[in-house]
């Protein structure tokens, strides 16, 4: 056994000296990861894994900023969806008045105390749609609105504009064209309109607003027939004329939804053989906007297509082509975590001055004195309450949607996104306690073998010099 004190001996003692200090700061390292949690405490710990933490890190702030985001557009959505609830039970609650309020039976007393029921209802909606706020921000004062405009105001009118790409900048321009009108449903039957009927006799009217059993006297003329008609006309959606010696129903309304039909129960021979139509529709515009086919409902108009949904109403119902120009406006939402992920929303209005349409006529002109008041000559009062309530449902459908299509399938997408990156800072940036537990307890082992070998290199020393003794 060769025993020096010298160079070899020293370079060894440095050697485990050296091992020593790094397992000390191996072990300082595990300490610090399993105190703080964190795998990267500073940069010199992974350098690549801090750039790679820090992008991470990024985005799962900007997929938490758009979460939030979307909680708060959904709660916005949803104050105004419960608006539009009450507005359209008050609505509800109108077209039952106005249905009560029809036919001879009811005096002169009774039809005032309805129309004062109306008239708080119309109070009352317009009072609702002004209050209705969100962070202090009102929701249906026109703010909200997507412009839009047409060329001709008398064809083109009550343009509503749901949504909007708010990426497109300026002026969108559509071209309408209109290549055929709305028709009414219309049933001629021959029947002698010119000679009184030879018995009493009971006709059954139905049309898209209802069914109504009409008793005619016997020997009551054309003027009688058709006034007995025309005056059911709210319960039905169905008025009458002579046309040349013979009865020509029509609907109220165009469109496919609208028909006419006929049948006679008892009474006039004449009546039981002619007077018998089950069921004639009405037919819907064709139109085309931007050269592609839109969806018509009578003289409605529904376009989806280069990032715009919007209606509008062909006022004149007649054939040719029109300018259509949408601006900007509408509540803008922030869906995801760029700004290909924003979407502009119309929250038009919805008081009585608007629920309703040109060609029928607006839910405030149910005031008393006002144009389609029960006591009002040609009153479309159900027809107008029962558009307005369609447009009120189409309304909180359309919020529905945007709701359970647009922010909750944004946020299923933004939390899976979520929980793949924070796994991933996660995995990069976290302490795996496993692993840094069995280095903490190897670096322990070294730590006290490197001091035991250090020990023994001190004793060989020693026992160089017992020899020289």
């Amino acid at each position: 056994m060769l025993m020096t004190v010298g160079t070899n001996s020293s370079s060894s003692v440095l050697r485990m000296i050296a091992a020593l200090n790094n397992a000390d700061r191996a072990r300082t390292v595990s300490m610090t990861r399993l105190a703080t949690g964190n795998r990267i405490n500073r940069a010199s710990d992974d350098p690549a894994g801090v750039v790679a933490l820090n992008a991470l890190n990024a985005e799962l702030a900007a997929v938490n900023a758009a979460i939030e985001s979307n909680s708060r557009t959904e709660a916005m959505l949803n104050v105004a969806d419960s608006t539009l609830t009450e507005v359209s039970k008050l609505i509800s609650d109108i077209e039952g008045l106005v249905l009560k309020a029809t036919g001879s039976t009811v005096t002169a007393q009774e039809k005032a105390a309805y129309q004062a029921q109306i008239d708080e209802s119309l109070d009352s909606i317009d009072r609702i749609i002004n209050q209705a706020t969100f962070n202090g921000q009102k929701l249906f004062d026109g703010t909200n609105r997507i412009a839009a405009f047409a060329s001709n105001n008398a064809a083109i009118k009550d343009i509503k504009v749901y949504s909007r790409n708010p990426n497109i900048t300026g002026n969108q321009a559509l071209t309408v064209t209109v290549n055929s009108i709305a028709t009414r449903a219309s049933s001629t039957m021959n029947v002698a309109m010119a000679t009184p009927l030879s018995a009493p006799t009971v006709i059954q009217i139905t049309g898209k607003l209802g069914t109504a059993n009409i008793t005619l006297n016997s020997g009551a003329n054309s003027s009688q027939i058709i006034a007995a008609i025309v005056a059911q006309k709210q319960v039905t959606g169905v008025s009458a004329t002579v046309q040349g010696a013979n009865l020509n129903l029509m609907s109220t309304t165009t469109g496919s939804d609208s028909f006419v039909s006929i049948t006679t129960i008892s009474g006039d021979s004449d009546w039981l053989t002619n007077a018998q139509v089950t069921k004639v529709t009405g037919t819907d515009a064709k139109v085309t906007v931007n050269g592609s086919k839109a969806d018509a409902q009578g003289t409605q108009v529904f376009y989806n297509g280069g990032g715009l949904s919007l209606s509008f109403n062909l006022a004149n119902n007649t054939v040719g082509t029109y300018t259509l120009t949408v601006g900007g406006g509408g509540a803008t939402f922030q869906l995801g975590t760029n700004a290909n992920s924003r979407t502009s929303l119309g929250i038009g209005g919805v008081n009585t001055f608007e629920l309703g349409r040109s060609d029928l006529g607006y839910l405030s002109q149910l005031r008393s004195g006002g144009a389609h008041s029960l006591t009002a000559s040609n009153s479309n009062a159900l027809a107008i309450a029962r558009e307005a309530a369609t447009q009120v449902a189409t309304a909180s459908a359309r919020l529905g949607s945007f709701i359970k299509y647009q922010i909750a399938a944004s946020n299923n997408s933004l939390e899976a996104r979520k929980e793949a990156v924070s796994l991933a800072a996660s995995q990069i940036g976290e302490t795996d306690y496993t692993l840094e537990t069995a280095n903490l307890q190897k670096q322990e082992i070294l730590i006290q073998t490197a001091t035991a070998m250090l020990s023994l290199a001190n004793a060989q020393q020693q026992n160089v010099l017992r020899l020289l003794q």
